[in-house]
């Protein structure tokens, strides 16, 4: 049987049948003969010359059903499914056709079709539970082809020929050299096997070379390959003992298939020996070895499965030196179908094929966890792109690594069986972006990136030229993301004297399953040594210095600016609108920065770090004249808004924690021995106001007219004496 690689599981007897035109009335009985002894490539034409003849219309359908059957077990999908078609249209009595002919439709990934037919079967034969399994099969192919796993799988073609190489094991220790079975030219014996119309199958070995080429396979010696057919070959752990299977041809008796091991001596190989727990009369093949070498899995179809061929093990004796009596792996394991190919992983678990479970088409890989000694859980379907609508088997694994080599006839390949290569991708994570300057918008050269993981990693990095950031390789081996774990990020560029924010970034691996860049781009501002910086409006009650409980969020602000730029040393300035008394608005500014001081010191921030100034009304940014100007008193009291602000500037970047805080009444004093002096920034009611900024122009300017002056370039001009206070229309304190 194909689908079962025949070629290991059943020997073949040479029948070698002369007709001549006289005895083609014998054409069907020649051509069950040849069936009977597994010769189905013979067979075919045999019965294709039948049913050229005058048969009865039974006679003719159950001829037509037997092509099918011998396209089946020679693993032709595309004439096994026409066959078995035209057996149906034939009114064939047995309703196998109708699954056999779904189980060619699924191979040929056509799922629809082989979903209609398997409901066709089960109506006819609901106690067969093949057709509800084929069923669930239809609904699995199509989920698994749509939502494929990350596995790469690719076609070793410098291995595979257009004849039969499949079941590849490796067998030296580097893991650098394979062996595998190949019903190629150049095996050992130049007969055909009648059953598949190629030569018999020899055990090939091929190594790998510093490039990842495969050299030229060449067939093992004897005494291990044979004419008859050998393959599936598997290694122990010291990759000096070798089991396999051998299917021998005795002439007129079909042999069944039997598992040997022999001893690897340098270069040459010890006489095989059989197993000693195999009968004559039950097949045995595709043996597996678990890690200790002490319990050998394998196929076979002795009595007491569950139909079928079914997994079984054995367990070596020490004492006595040889293997035990079999055991079934169970209902878990084994199912009405066909179990074959068994794999031990290095960690226990159970690989193995399987067309008798919910799979993709034909023969899929399934994979059992171990759960205690030689016991395993149910098994789980490999998915796609491990397995496909054909027959897939013979995996194996690099090691611990989670990548090898499997067997398949999917469409694509070079013959109808081939060796193909997989492996998982690892899952890469990157995180990367652009430090940006929040004016010029221009990428930051040697601002810092820092990344701090929940896994306890914390890592930093500086931009490059263009101000970009990338965690992704760390070394050869390693990554800056991990899975399964989430990460802060935040920017600084304090050594360029950039302010830190209090920006973040957060990003997760956790739940990733697949590889992923994530990007997030920062700004920083870079403050002019002689502009005032604004932050919230901090809001008093009325002619008082006490601050409202709405203005402790906005100096909120301040504390975390101070604490994401610990070297920095602020000055604070309170600024009142020009209404009211000259030194009342110096003493009441002076009071309104002293109290954001306090609330800040009360935040933990250091009173080094604080120097709060007042400027009364010295430094308007809307003059009286442009105030007056406004008939409408809401209008005016907006623009008197505008002057009453309490701002900050950076006073120094390597902050050190000395000098003390300025009292009202140091303020004060610096205003008397400066009276007549200059102060930059500070303007009479009839100086040009500077220039309004663009957010408080929206928010609070007033719309153009005749009556609204543009603002032009500050003049600076005298700070009036204490005592002769400006001009002020206004009668009353007003801030």
């Amino acid at each position: 049987m194909k689908r079962l690689k025949s070629t290991l599981f059943s020997c073949f007897l040479l029948s070698f049948i002369a007709f001549s035109a006289s005895a083609q009335k014998g054409f069907v009985k020649s051509a069950d003969k040849a069936f009977k002894s597994k010769e189905y490539y013979n067979a075919i034409e045999l019965y294709k010359k039948a049913s050229s003849q005058n048969l009865r219309k039974g006679d003719k359908a159950r001829v037509i059903f037997q092509i099918a059957e011998c396209y089946r077990l020679t693993g032709d999908v595309k004439q096994e499914e026409q066959w078995y078609s035209k057996a149906i249209k034939a009114s064939y009595d047995d309703a196998v056709a109708i699954l056999y002919m779904a189980d060619a439709q699924m191979m040929m990934g056509n799922y629809d079709d082989a979903l209609a037919s398997y409901q066709s079967y089960r109506q006819k034969v609901p106690s067969d539970p093949r057709g509800a399994t084929g069923i669930k099969s239809c609904q699995l192919a199509q989920q698994l082809k749509s939502s494929p796993t990350r596995y790469v799988v690719t076609n070793m073609a410098q291995l595979n020929t257009k004849f039969e190489d499949f079941s590849p094991a490796y067998s030296d220790r580097r893991l650098d050299e394979i062996v595998f079975t190949s019903t190629r030219p150049g095996a050992t014996g130049d007969r055909m096997d009648a059953g598949l119309g190629q030569n018999f199958s020899d055990i090939f070995i091929s190594k790998l070379d510093k490039n990842g080429k495969f050299s030229a396979p060449l067939p093992l010696p004897a005494p291990v390959n044979t004419p008859d057919n050998e393959g599936s070959a598997i290694f122990d752990k010291t990759f000096k003992t070798m089991y396999f299977t051998r299917c021998s041809v005795v002439k007129n008796k079909p042999e069944k298939c039997k598992i040997y091991s022999a001893d690897r001596r340098g270069n040459n190989w010890t006489e095989p020996v059989l197993l000693n727990f195999q009968v004559d009369s039950i097949t045995y093949g595709h043996p597996a070895i678990t890690d200790d070498g002490m319990t050998i899995v394998f196929s076979s179809d002795m009595p007491g499965g569950q139909g079928g061929h079914d997994l079984w093990m054995s367990h070596f004796t020490k004492k006595t030196k040889s293997w035990g009596t079999p055991e079934n792996l169970g209902p878990e394991i084994n199912t009405p179908g066909e179990e074959v190919y068994p794999y031990i992983h290095a960690d226990g678990s159970l690989y193995y094929s399987s067309d008798g479970l919910p799979g993709m088409g034909g023969l899929d890989i399934f994979h059992a966890v171990k759960t205690g000694n030689n016991k395993w859980v149910k098994p789980a379907n490999m998915g796609s792109p491990i397995n496909s609508e054909g027959d897939d088997f013979g995996i194996i694994f690099e090691g611990t690594r989670d990548r090898g080599y499997l067997s398949s006839n999917r469409p694509g390949g070079r013959g109808s069986d081939d060796i193909y290569s997989f492996y998982m991708p690892p899952i890469l994570f990157v995180i990367e972006g652009t430090v940006y300057d929040e004016d010029s918008h221009l990428g930051i050269n040697g601002a810092t990136v820092r990344m701090v993981g929940s896994d306890g990693s914390d890592v930093s990095q500086k931009t490059d030229a263009q101000g970009h950031y990338m965690f992704g390789a760390l070394g050869a081996n390693d990554r800056y993301v991990k899975i399964n774990t989430s990460y802060i990020l935040s920017s600084s560029a304090v050594e360029l004297k950039y302010l830190s924010s209090d920006e973040r970034a957060n990003e997760t691996t956790v739940g990733k399953t697949e590889s992923e860049t994530f990007e997030h781009d920062f700004q920083l501002k870079k403050p002019s040594p002689v502009v005032e910086l604004h932050f919230p409006a901090v809001l008093y009650d009325l002619d008082k210095a006490t601050l409202r409980p709405e203005s402790k969020d906005s100096l909120n602000f301040l504390v975390r600016l101070l604490n994401n730029n610990p070297t920095i040393a602020i000055e604070l300035d309170a600024h009142t609108d020009q209404q009211g008394d000259f030194n009342h608005n110096i003493k009441l500014s002076q009071a309104r920065a002293q109290s954001c001081v306090n609330y800040l010191i009360s935040q933990g921030i250091d009173s080094a770090r604080l120097t709060p100034k007042g400027w009364g009304f010295t430094k308007l940014l809307i003059t009286t004249k442009q105030v007056m100007a406004q008939r409408d008193k809401k209008k005016r009291d907006s623009l008197y808004q505008i002057n009453r602000r309490t701002v900050f500037k950076i006073l120094r970047w390597d902050y050190a924690p000395k000098g003390h805080m300025m009292s009202v009444n140091d303020s004060l004093k610096a205003r008397m021995a400066q009276s007549n002096a200059k102060v930059t920034g500070q303007e009479s009611d009839t100086a040009a106001a500077p220039p309004v900024p663009e957010e408080e122009r929206q928010q609070s300017a007033p719309a153009k007219g005749n009556n609204a002056q543009a603002p032009n370039k500050q003049v600076p001009a005298p700070t009036p004496p204490a005592n002769t206070p400006p001009k002020s229309n206004a009668t009353k304190p007003k801030n």
